[in-house]
């Protein structure tokens, strides 16, 4: 299994030093409903009393509020909520559902598919295509292209639709890497798409980390199912095209099933057997010269450097 389209649990829970360490979420409730609130964010106006609102004390408010208006989260209160609820609470429950072990869930996701609200629309297809259910297909092929939506928030400010906020950029994150090793071909196309918009984002010189996660990721993907022709003819930044071209190398190796993110991290630096792997490739199968290999093999620490995260 592909350990890029999940949240390790660990990086979710917390256990009693919440409150003094609010990093985490406390273990109160289920993994799937902290997916969901880590996922729909509910939080749009900036905090004036303190300078640092971490993330996961806004899940963890926004989660509480949630039980208070109605009553809960347990399986029948979240297919209470799909049905009569409205605007984020209905995401949230879409997320919750979507990631719970309960039976029947994918019928319900499949009947969100014809809704008239596209946000609802993606969000279930993401849960989908997460739960292996190929009645997504058409509608994730037009999320992946598309860009994000914007909308203007609370201050005046134009930046993502309120309601897009957070799980939009996040899933195309986690989709392709289900993507790689799920999934008819006609998937491939979409996937390209999803690459190409991602090198589109941000500005001339950095890409956003949600914008390099979607292009790690769906590079990746190709690379796995053996697209590694997806880029040519495409011109793209020097770094956009060495990162996304490592990433199909990656792929097209596995490497993301043979090593753990820690050991991955290891086995591209310096004269090791998946480094070798790596330049043999860009040189065999992409026709790089071997200077030109070396810097795509570095590509991704200049991203490092740069502050777009981890390896993967």
């Amino acid at each position: 299994m592909l350990w890029g389209k999940e949240f390790p649990q660990r990086l979710i829970f917390g256990e009693e030093g919440f409150f003094t360490e609010p990093r985490y979420l406390p273990r109160q409730y289920p993994y799937y409903v902290a997916r969901a609130f880590l996922s729909v964010q509910y939080d749009d106006e900036p905090r004036e009393d303190e300078e640092v609102y971490y993330w996961y004390r806004v899940a963890w408010e926004a989660t509480e509020a949630f039980v208070e208006r109605w009553g809960g989260v347990d399986e029948e209160t979240l297919r209470r909520v799909l049905r009569e609820g409205e605007g984020r609470d209905r995401l949230a429950a879409v997320f919750a559902l979507g990631h719970s072990p309960f039976e029947g869930v994918n019928e319900e996701l499949a009947a969100l598919l014809e809704e008239p609200d596209w946000l609802l629309r993606c969000a279930a297809a993401c849960c989908l295509v997460l739960r292996r259910d190929e009645r997504a297909t058409p509608l994730i092929e037009r999320y992946l292209a598309l860009p994000t939506p914007i909308g203007v928030d609370g201050g005046g400010r134009v930046s993502t639709a309120p309601q897009a906020s957070g799980w939009y950029n996040l899933y195309k994150q986690l989709v392709p890497w289900m993507l790689a090793e799920w999934g008819p071909s006609s998937l491939l196309p979409a996937l390209r798409d999803a690459l190409l918009e991602s090198c589109r984002e941000g500005n001339d010189k950095r890409l956003s980390p949600a914008a390099a996660g979607s292009l790690k990721a769906s590079a990746y993907a190709l690379g796995r199912r053996g697209a590694l022709g997806a880029l040519h003819g495409v011109k793209l930044p020097v770094l956009r095209r060495w990162l996304s071209v490592l990433y199909m190398a990656l792929g097209y190796l596995k490497a993301a099933e043979r090593f753990s993110r820690e050991a991955l991290y290891e086995q591209l630096q310096g004269d090791t057997p998946l480094s070798k792997e790596v330049l043999a490739l860009l040189t065999e199968a992409f026709a790089l010269p071997e200077q030109q290999a070396q810097s795509v093999l570095m590509s991704w620490q200049i991203e490092r450097i740069d502050g777009l995260g981890v390896l993967l």
